[in-house]
């Protein structure tokens, strides 16, 4: 079987070890391909392991393909993930809040349910809700790497600085490299989105909250298995990593507004995150000399665990198309 595999080129180089990054390369092996992973940060240190995640399309676009990538990707969670208490991943209401009247919202198909909240928090006059998908970042991402090792992938930690490199190794790579993009490919149409969070002692909230245009925005509060994530910032071209404590009282005050327990929250740590913005996710092959071909996958803003698996089926099927 391996040397059928390696006569028919079935390997695959994948740049990036992301939510992007692993879950294609989790489908690529269902498919029977080898698929080797490089990255220059590993879990628990990728961009991925800092987002406060929950399923919400959130700074990604087009928006018309985000809903089917969404939709997809919801699916994928309830189908094959929900049910492993190992993944991290819960289903809990989600509400989205605004203060003023609002139309349904474009991916409101891509949920399998959805209400107008009864009850909002002080000040708010609308919201979305949703019986939601949220998860511990951590432990989802190890989850992933397990999944990925278990099907036969390798994970190699490796900067990459030329794609040269990485054509050396294999014909076909696959580009997850988010932010890593704007020097690896040239790419100056991908910008950084600095989102601050702070992780807070269980209180009792049980109900996940976005507030992306109201009066505390950019505020959001994500129960987990273990603790509380609470956000948020979107400082747009701001490549700065380290936590700022204006930042950090801010956020709080806006969480408090949203639910005065808040008031109370022990704090745990904080930790700061690089959105990779971009105007569209780049999703589409690039042919080079030699019938060399780079398939890209990034720029997915504050959606990349929201988008993941269907992004990640696109991607599965321009392999296959390459293929033939």
């Amino acid at each position: 079987m391996l040397k059928r595999l390696m006569n028919n080129k079935r390997t695959i180089l994948i740049l990036g070890a992301g939510v992007s990054g692993l879950s294609t390369g989790i489908l690529l092996l269902r498919k029977g391909y080898q698929v080797t992973v490089w990255a220059k940060d590993l879990p628990p240190n990728t961009t991925s392991n800092k987002a406060a995640a929950m399923w919400f399309p959130f700074l990604c676009f087009p928006v018309d393909k985000a809903t089917r990538w969404g939709k997809e990707t919801f699916s994928f969670f309830l189908e094959e993930i929900i049910t492993d208490t190992a993944s991290g991943c819960i289903r809990e209401p989600v509400i989205e809040l605004f203060d003023h009247k609002k139309q349904d919202p474009t991916w409101k198909a891509a949920v399998d349910s959805f209400t107008r909240p009864s009850q909002l928090p002080q000040g708010y006059k609308d919201g979305y809700e949703i019986n939601g998908l949220t998860m511990d970042t951590n432990q989802y991402m190890d989850f992933l790497v397990e999944w990925f090792k278990k099907l036969g992938g390798k994970i190699i930690q490796k900067t990459v600085k030329n794609i040269d490199e990485a054509f050396v190794v294999n014909s076909l790579v696959i580009n997850c490299t988010g932010l890593g993009s704007r020097k690896l490919f040239n790419d100056e149409k991908i910008y950084p989105v600095r989102g601050q969070t702070i992780k807070v002692k269980k209180n009792g909230v049980n109900t996940a909250y976005l507030d992306e245009e109201g009066r505390n925005n950019l505020a959001y509060v994500v129960p987990r298995i273990n603790d509380i994530i609470l956000g948020g910032t979107a400082q747009e071209n701001d490549w700065n990593e380290e936590v700022d404590e204006k930042d950090t009282q801010e956020i709080l005050q806006k969480c408090i507004t949203i639910d005065p327990r808040f008031a109370n929250a022990e704090i745990l740590s904080a930790s700061v995150g690089l959105r990779p913005a971009r105007f569209e996710v780049r999703l589409e092959a690039e042919a080079y000399p030699n019938g060399k071909h780079v398939i890209h996958n990034y720029g997915h803003g504050g959606s990349g665990f929201t988008i993941s698996w269907g992004c990640a089926k696109d991607v599965v099927a321009l392999v296959e198309k390459l293929q033939h």
